[in-house]
């Protein structure tokens, strides 16, 4: 564990994603679905991947996080201290909150603010990500659209839905 997963890990904080999109959300999530479904239609094995997803397409687009405090839209789906958080998400968040708030900021290095700053890039990007994952293209598969969204945020080609 390095140290930004020791921080944010430390105390319980929650995760959260969009209330309104919850179906949504759970249908493309792997670990919400009963019987024998394929990585291909549920391209996310947990919320926790979503949440990291829709972090990475907000702040890939340009999408400031939303404004208001994620406990007036969003729902909890877990808390920091009860999925494990990968070494690579934590730095990621570390890096965004940075960027964000600056240096000198107060919170720069509460994981409180921290994770909220996440929630709230997990909720500004969420619906961009749905719409993307829901095209009606029957010719591929909810998998193949969301390495072809990733590749287009990777490669700065990514168009708005």
């Amino acid at each position: 564990m390095n140290y930004f997963t020791t921080l944010l890990s430390s105390h319980a904080h929650t995760l959260r994603l969009p209330d309104q999109s919850k179906d949504a959300i759970e249908g493309y999530v792997l670990q919400h679905q009963k019987g024998n479904v394929s990585l291909e239609r549920a391209p996310f094995r947990r919320q926790l991947d979503f949440w990291a997803f829709a972090i990475a397409s907000s702040i890939a687009r340009g999408i400031p996080p939303l404004e208001e405090p994620s406990a007036n839209w969003g729902r909890k789906f877990a808390d920091t201290r009860s999925v494990q958080m990968p070494d690579g998400l934590c730095e990621m968040l570390a890096v965004v909150t940075l960027t964000t708030l600056g240096p000198d900021h107060e919170g720069i290095d509460d994981p409180s603010q921290i994770i909220e700053l996440g929630n709230r890039f997990a909720g500004a990007g969420c619906p961009k990500l749905l719409n993307q994952l829901s095209n009606p293209d029957m010719r591929t598969t909810v998998l193949d659209k969301a390495l072809e969204f990733a590749s287009s945020l990777r490669s700065g080609t990514g168009t708005e839905p």
